[in-house]
């Protein structure tokens, strides 16, 4: 088992597809880490010249993948001089809603130490204090494989930040709409007065359209732009900058290709009131991105559309589980969705730094970070 590290741009066909073949072979789906999303993502999104492919090798196979970038942060607010670097792992965050490196179930163990053990050096090279390793799924196999790597590569894995977002898991048994168990009495309530109130303001019940034609990825960024992630200055509405614009439709164009995303849309008529975009990967289904029509807003055509996604993920996917992608303390969907998802921040610190070891406190490496940490897409 070998590993190293690649420029984007040095890939080679080779590379590019050791990488395909160990993402669609993860033991945990990532599909926001596949080469197919995560190269548009470099080149439209990310300025940084620093960003880099650490790939795990044996006998030519990848099995293990995940990229890097060098961050820097102002040392001044822990009471310190100068600025720390670190390397993290959750790159373009934009597009990117999970950090849970790929890696295969072949040689799993072994390739995951490997990876982390080149990182490390990575970091001892470019004077890095801290690995961070943002947003990982925290409940799955990649997680305890990260854990048991660490103690074999002697690095001390800080668990820096666990939380949960709104999940839904496959559960026939549960019997009909087991979705909405998770629904309390007085929000079911309120789900169906605005339900009355939305189609009362349509003038006509609206219905779900399943689309993936390429008028569906130009109405998803009209909505997502008409709305408070257009007009508010922190609003990161896809549509308003050419490049995450580019970016969006490049994705677009290759995954609604290949099958793998689609665009679920309440409307009336043709004129949507709530889209979302679904990514398939594995045995999971991915929403990762949501608008709609806040002229309804109070009527809540995101929670319907939400709804409808769930049915539908029942009823028309052969797919296990559904993924909110949402980022931490999001209670609307977590409200609304039976299960959950344990997302972490791990770290763990460079020994050149000469930082000593112990849990995080003010003036150590991590606490430089903090502001910088947990940013949604």
């Amino acid at each position: 088992m070998r590993a190293r590290i690649v420029a984007p741009n040095d890939l080679t066909s080779a590379d590019l597809a050791g990488w395909s073949e160990c993402a669609a072979s993860s033991l945990e789906p990532n599909p926001f880490f596949e080469p197919g999303w995560l190269l548009p993502a470099l080149e439209y999104l990310d300025e940084s010249p620093t960003t880099m492919l650490v790939l795990a090798e044996h006998r030519g196979a990848v099995q293990a993948c995940v990229p890097i970038v060098e961050v820097t942060a102002d040392q001044n607010r822990t009471g310190g001089r100068g600025k720390h670097s670190a390397l993290q792992t959750r790159v373009a965050p934009t597009a990117v809603t999970l950090g849970t490196p790929l890696v295969t179930a072949e040689g799993g163990h072994e390739a995951l130490a490997c990876l982390m053990t080149e990182i490390r050096r990575e970091a001892e090279r470019r004077g890095a204090s801290l690995v961070i390793m943002e947003w990982v799924g925290y409940d799955g196999p990649t997680a305890r494989l990260l854990k048991e790597a660490a103690v074999e590569t002697n690095n001390l894995l800080i668990e820096f930040d666990v939380w949960e977002r709104g999940f839904l898991r496959r559960r026939a048994e549960d019997g009909e709409c087991y979705w909405l168990r998770g629904i309390g009495k007085n929000r079911c309530r309120t789900i169906r007065q605005h339900r009355l109130h939305l189609d009362a303001a349509l003038g006509t019940s609206p219905s779900l359209r399943m689309r993936t034609d390429g008028a569906a990825v130009d109405a998803f960024l009209r909505l997502e732009a008409s709305g408070w992630k257009g007009h508010q200055t922190d609003g990161l509405a896809f549509w308003r900058q050419a490049a995450t614009t580019k970016f969006f439709e490049t994705v677009c164009g290759r995954y609604v290709d290949d099958g793998r995303m689609w665009f679920l849309s309440l409307e009336r008529g043709d004129a949507p009131s709530a889209m979302i975009c679904c990514v398939r990967a594995g045995e999971g289904v991915f929403a990762y991105r949501t608008a709609y029509d806040e002229d309804l807003a109070k009527f809540g055509p995101g929670v319907e559309v939400f709804l409808a996604a769930m049915e539908h993920f029942d009823h028309e996917t052969d797919a296990s589980w559904l993924d909110t992608c949402s980022a931490r303390d999001n209670q609307h969907l977590l409200g609304l969705f039976p299960d959950r998802r344990a997302m972490a921040t791990l770290m763990f610190r460079v020994p050149s730094s000469h930082i000593p070891e112990g849990p995080v406190d003010r003036g150590l490496p991590e606490a430089a970070f903090l502001p910088e940490l947990g940013q949604h897409p």
